[in-house]
């Protein structure tokens, strides 16, 4: 206390001197605990960005030294066909994976909102194939999928059904992003639920009261409420499709064929079969600005002037 009274005791010139020189030190310890993470995002993040946009205007093999091309590799990417095949076949399975998922996620954080006994046990069962490694899964569930000794061919036809040959060409696709759904759709699930949660439960008292069905309470209340949270899993699964690869390179290796080859996969392969380095870099640099593109139409479409 008297250590109080004497500091009020002094001038305020010398207080406001004292309260800058604190104020001071506390940004310098902020920004030396800052330090560590910033100097990891400069190593690991941008040094590397900015060198994939440098490197993708050369020619480079690991080997010889780098050549510079200009904006060849960006004109022989526009013209190849395998880059517009890479593009299509990653857009096909953005749709076959992302639908599903969401509306599985949506339907399912709805039941696990209800005051049922024993309802919360099975909030952590559906996480746990979330915190699993892609490439793990993809394996597991390579082995699950195997016509011929795969462990849900043998149970259908044990009960009478004929089997399911999965990764032909015609439901190679749907059979990867079967997987993707199945690994991400708890994590998705998790997020509607806190969305929901966070809903004040007086709009749909209100709702009742006005004779309004569940359907119009959903489609008035819930669906507009939940947007923040679409639009999040939106661009979060839309960018992490987009860069799918572990599934598909334990699963299909980009086959039969090139039915499976995504965007990715052709990264890959420029990259680390061909070794033209400047080619997979000018393929990054343009997914980058197509991903850039596709969250600004995102957050654009999602506006809205009133906040909830």
């Amino acid at each position: 206390m008297a250590a109080i009274f004497a500091e009020n005791d002094k001038p305020l010139a010398v207080r406001n001197k004292m309260r800058k020189r604190k104020i001071k030190e506390e940004t310098v310890f902020g920004y030396l605990f800052l330090l560590p993470t910033l100097g990891a995002f400069i190593l690991f993040s941008l040094i590397p960005t900015v060198a994939v946009f440098a490197l993708s205007f050369f020619s480079w093999d690991l080997i010889r030294a780098p050549i510079f091309l200009g904006f060849q590799n960006y004109t022989q990417i526009f013209t190849s066909h395998d880059f517009w095949h890479g593009l299509w076949v990653t857009i096909q399975y953005v749709f076959y994976s992302q639908t599903p998922k969401l509306i599985i996620a949506l339907l399912l954080a709805i039941c696990l909102n209800r005051s049922l006994p024993g309802i919360k046990a099975f909030r952590i069962p559906i996480i746990l194939p979330w915190i699993a490694m892609p490439i793990a899964v993809a394996t597991v569930w390579r082995w699950i999928m195997d016509p011929m000794t795969g462990l849900l061919n043998y149970y259908l036809k044990l009960i009478g059904l004929p089997g399911i040959t999965f990764f032909t060409p015609g439901n190679t696709l749907q059979s990867i992003a079967l997987i993707d759904v199945w690994q991400h759709f708890g994590f998705a699930t998790i997020l509607f639920l806190v969305g929901l949660q966070s809903i004040p439960s007086m709009y749909y008292e209100a709702a009742e009261l006005d004779g309004a069905v569940r359907w119009k309470a959903f489609r008035h209340i819930t669906l507009p409420l939940l947007k923040p949270t679409i639009l999040f899993l939106l661009i979060t699964s839309i960018i992490g499709s987009f860069q799918v690869f572990d599934i598909v390179y334990a699963t299909t290796h980009g086959g039969p064929g090139d039915v499976s080859r995504v965007y990715y996969y052709l990264i890959y392969e420029k990259a680390f079969n061909s070794l033209q380095m400047g080619y997979a870099s000018g393929l990054c640099v343009i997914l980058f600005i197509l991903l850039m593109l596709l969250t600004i139409v995102q957050l654009r479409l999602f506006r809205e002037k009133d906040t909830y």
